[in-house]
């Protein structure tokens, strides 16, 4: 017999540590939901609030569990004694399984410290993710009438015009198209198909829209749209709506002029980062999940994308920081955007995000993935708006240099001059001077031509 000696101190339970006072064969569900899940360890002579007990038969329950959990569950456990705070216990240790367990037929899984008994889509979704399948290559009883065919042709002149897609003709048959990108498995239709470039796919899949909203403070809705239709349908409309809901200035100094003779648009956030993030969010949302739609937040301060579906396992957000191979959840989902142009490169999306924000002088996004699914987070800059500015106590002539390098970019003393005629060059020394410290400007170059531009903001802690 082999014995561990632990220690008492920190015992909870969790989503990998289950206790029971002792053995009964209800305990076989909990070590199945451990396989199914992550794995675990149970442990046997312990009470709910953690205290050890000690179990009784101790030489008799090594010598029967293991092959009693081999025959019920086809797993292989460790199982071993061990002695805590002067009591005997057992614990039964189980590693995640790569393919599904069952217990008498049904499938559990952990979540937080509790086992529940897998039904209906959430059955579907655990094994066919355990297949190795993907949501997106699953065939359905659809018909070639539930494809629009005006989107597929849209798609092939988008793709030409990107130079990813020699193969394919606007005039083919749509059948044949959708052959020619894999879209149908022993010419039937694939999820992925019917996402891309369904007439209605909700009528398949519910909940598989994209829901844009404009709140004032944390939660006063002031604007809130739905799309519905195909994916392809919903980027395009999501992306032009988000564009409604945020600001864009112009600037119109002779620099701008000279590089593109246009004023060049300003918005509160890089349009490259928008784009990126709803493309995120739409082609790595778990469209197994139909409790909740695709999201995006618009706040006076911030812009937040949520998409269903967390990270895959051992995938990190530090990882999709740096170069990395790209983690598909629906490789054929995609496949389309990126041969329609709209993705740059697999596994880019993330790292341009953090690139433009960074560019813009805006802080660095915040990104989080939990059970609930993937968020990024991005910010604007409100300290150069009127009212903040006012909040603070600026005088009038701050006010207009501040609208002025806002407009401009920066402002030099010969604009300032420009602006305040009337008082003398001392003060407005000590006006610029004074938005400097309050950090606000940041001044560039020497005395003679020196320039004040806008300040950035600080890292971004949050």
């Amino acid at each position: 017999m082999y014995y561990q000696q632990s220690t008492v101190s920190t015992m909870i339970e969790s989503q990998n540590v289950e206790f029971k006072e002792s053995w009964k064969d209800e305990c076989l569900k909990t070590l199945c939901a451990f396989a199914n899940t992550s794995g675990g360890v149970l442990k046997l002579g312990i009470d709910d609030a953690g205290r050890p007990v000690g179990i009784h038969q101790v030489k008799r329950l090594l010598r029967e569990l293991p092959n009693k959990i081999r025959n019920k569950l086809s797993i292989t456990p460790s199982v071993v004694a061990e002695t805590v705070a002067g009591k005997e216990i057992i614990s039964i240790t189980v590693s995640p399984s790569p393919v599904p367990v069952s217990c008498d037929g049904r499938y559990y899984r952990r979540s937080g410290s509790n086992t529940f008994d897998l039904a209906g889509q959430e059955l579907v979704h655990f094994l066919i993710s355990k297949s190795g399948i993907t949501w997106d290559t699953v065939t359905g009883d659809y018909s070639i009438d539930d494809i629009d065919p005006g989107v597929v042709r849209m798609f092939v002149r988008l793709a030409k015009r990107s130079n990813r897609l020699d193969t394919a003709d606007e005039e083919e048959p749509v059948d044949s198209i959708l052959r020619r990108l894999e879209l149908t498995v022993n010419g039937k239709l694939t999820n992925a198909a019917i996402m891309l470039f369904g007439r209605e796919p909700q009528r398949f899949f519910v909940n598989t829209t994209t829901r844009v909203g404009r709140f004032k403070g944390g939660d006063i809705i002031i604007g809130d749209e739905e799309f519905s239709g195909n994916l392809i349908q919903q980027f395009m409309r999501a992306e032009e709506r988000v564009k409604s809901f945020i600001d864009v200035r112009y600037e119109i100094s002779a620099d701008a002029m000279q590089e593109s003779f246009q004023r060049k648009e300003i918005w509160d956030y890089p349009l490259l980062a928008i784009r990126e993030a709803l493309l995120n969010a739409l082609i790595h949302r778990d469209y197994f999940n139909t409790d909740i739609q695709t999201q995006i937040r618009i706040y006076d301060d911030a812009i937040r994308f949520h998409n269903p579906g967390s990270l895959p396992q051992g995938i990190t957000i530090e990882m999709l920081k740096t170069e990395h191979y790209s983690f598909l959840r629906n490789p054929l989902i995609a496949k389309i955007f990126y041969l329609a142009g709209f993705v740059e490169r697999y596994g880019s999306g993330i790292g341009r995000i953090v690139d433009a924000l960074a560019e813009a002088g805006l802080p660095e996004p915040e990104f989080q993935s939990d059970s609930f699914g993937f968020i990024v987070r991005m910010r604007k800059d409100l300290r150069f708006t009127e009212s903040s500015l006012r909040a603070i106590g600026l005088n009038e002539r701050q006010l207009q240099a501040m609208s002025f390098a806002r407009e401009h970019g920066a402002i030099t003393a010969v604009d300032y001059a420009s602006i305040a005629p009337g008082v003398s060059e001392k003060t407005r020394y000590r006006d610029l001077l004074d938005l400097v410290h309050r950090g606000l400007l940041e001044a560039v170059g020497a005395r003679r031509g020196r320039k004040y531009v806008l300040a950035r903001l600080p890292p971004w802690n949050a």
